[in-house]
């Protein structure tokens, strides 16, 4: 089985961004480690250490907060990867990054992508099976993009300007997944989307770990920007601030009245909704009349849609085709047009994010999952009665 993966392991959701001096990056086909070649991976590395989250809080608090609020906390918990990864390790480098370095009863593995994950890489390796992260868990040294960083007595310091790379995040924000019929299904194009815009001067850390001013750890002086780690911000505002929705009224055909909504993916540079092929945006629009009864209803889904031989849309490990990819691109401005019902004197208009599609998730024997609002309007509709 071949796939292909980029360099790190940033996850779930997201958007990313990058720097110029990324666009020469390339994308090979990779083999994903084997559980024997885990395993040899971890006889290699006995006398790795990794320390769990929580340790490193008691020093560095602030980290730990936005972290815990991020889909790398989750990774390794998460419902869709426990459901589809059926316990075969071919999720386990993105999800799981420690697998293989340290023991594998290590508690530390259902922290997913760990604090020791992230800064104790000290490179990626473009030839090496994905995600191609190096780890250094011997020396007591933690990597990170702050080179005027003092020690402690707890660990050392290590400079290293790859943490503030978009380099760093590719590995698993670019998937693509072998069909039974041998074709290469797009599964994450985050960071092949925003290769394609050149990076623009901007690195995913500039947008997903944008800073606030704060302790590197506690007791030392105040800096003006420390970086979040919840990768959306509070309350997913970075999700909320890359796109714009505007509703208007609009004459039709033959004087009929429209609803025109617009919607445009003002900040990402890739396509959004980003991640894993089935995430979606639903546009749903409820008219209603003066008695507060609803008098029509109309929606539209913005997703990357992978379907089997049956046509139905399941999860990628599943996949025979791609069906349709009518996500916002980068900078793109959408038009809908409703038609209003009569009666209506209000257009209740909504834009949600899903995770999954309610068949997916059906399918992987999961919940339906819930949407998170993105945008919200309601638009007065004056009566059409004489």
């Amino acid at each position: 089985m071949r796939l292909r993966l980029g360099l790190s392991f940033a996850l779930l959701g997201i958007f990313a961004c990058g720097e110029a001096n990324d666009r020469s990056h390339k994308h090979v086909s990779r083999n994903m480690f084997t559980k024997a070649e885990l395993r040899k991976k971890s006889k290699r590395n006995q006398r790795a250490v990794a320390r769990s989250s929580a340790r490193c809080g008691e020093c560095h608090g602030a980290y730990e907060r936005t972290w815990k609020a991020s889909s790398h906390a989750k990774a390794a918990t998460s419902p869709y990867f426990r459901a589809s990864a059926n316990g075969d390790g071919r999720c386990a480098p993105c999800h799981t990054p420690l697998v293989g370095e340290i023991a594998d009863d290590d508690p530390i593995h259902e922290e997913g992508v760990t604090c020791d994950a992230c800064h104790s890489i000290i490179e990626v390796n473009d030839d090496a099976p994905s995600p191609g992260l190096i780890f250094d868990l011997t020396a007591s040294i933690k990597y990170g993009p702050l080179c005027d960083s003092e020690g402690s007595y707890f660990h050392r310091s290590g400079c290293s300007p790859l943490h503030s790379k978009s380099r760093l995040c590719a590995g698993c924000h670019s998937l693509e997944w072998p069909s039974p019929n041998g074709e290469m299904l797009p599964v994450i194009t985050d960071f092949d989307e925003w290769s394609a815009k050149g990076g623009r001067g901007a690195t995913c850390q500039d947008c997903h770990m944008s800073g606030t001013p704060g302790e590197v750890a506690r007791g030392f002086a105040t800096r003006e920007k420390i970086s979040r780690h919840d990768l959306f911000g509070a309350d997913e505002e970075l999700l909320r601030a890359s796109i714009n929705l505007r509703a208007s009224l609009r004459t039709g055909e033959e004087g009929s009245r429209d609803l025109e909504v617009t919607l445009t993916n003002r900040g990402a540079l890739h396509s959004i909704p980003a991640g894993l092929a089935g995430r979606r945006f639903v546009l749903s629009i409820n008219f209603i009349d003066i008695e507060g009864r609803s008098v029509g209803q109309a929606a539209r889904v913005y997703a990357r849609i992978l379907v089997d031989a049956q046509g139905r849309e399941v999860f990628f490990t599943e996949a025979r085709a791609l069906r349709e990819d009518n996500r916002l691109h980068p900078g793109e401005r959408r038009m809908e047009r409703f038609r209003i019902p009569p009666s209506t004197t209000i257009a209740k208009v909504r834009l949600e994010r899903f995770a999954l599609a309610p068949e997916v998730a059906a399918r992987l024997g999961l919940a339906v999952p819930q949407g998170s609002l993105v945008h919200r309007t309601d638009v007065i509709i004056e009566s059409d009665n004489p």
